[in-house]
């Protein structure tokens, strides 16, 4: 099973452009997505330990949920504890990029609003996945 990380945005379109260009670019990783973040908790609980993502990307701000109060939750759980966290957001917020980092986040980014950032942002994920996955 390839490694795979979880993709909460509701952005549909986002989600088929960046597992596109993960594909693209990472051949050794895989993307799953959500809407939301019901979806998300869900998602997660319902994973064996054998089958949890190797990387954790959300969207700051969801329709139902904002990505601190999901880490917060996360926090509550063992299981997620060796995951890496990356959130994104179109907004540049320093409160809010402190506020995720101070629950462990790994990278808090600008989400992609175009081919060139996408593919940025995908490059980025994939020196993070590597070093934590420790692929040379």
């Amino acid at each position: 099973m390839l490694p795979y990380i979880l993709l909460a945005d509701h952005d549909a379109r986002l989600c088929g452009s960046f597992a596109e260009e993960l594909d693209r670019l990472v051949a050794y990783a895989e993307v799953k997505t959500v809407e939301d973040g019901q979806s998300f908790l869900a998602y997660l609980a319902s994973r064996n330990w054998d089958d949890l993502p190797s990387m954790i990307l959300v969207n700051y701000d969801l329709p139902d949920a904002k990505a601190p109060d999901l880490l917060r939750q996360l926090l509550t759980d063992a299981r997620y504890q060796d995951i890496p966290l990356v959130v994104w957001s179109s907004s540049d917020q320093p409160n809010e990029m402190e506020e995720c980092q101070s629950l462990g986040v790994k990278r808090y980014l600008h989400q992609p609003s175009g081919v060139l950032e996408l593919e940025a942002v995908v490059l980025q994920i994939d020196h993070l996945l590597k070093s934590e996955l420790s692929i040379v």
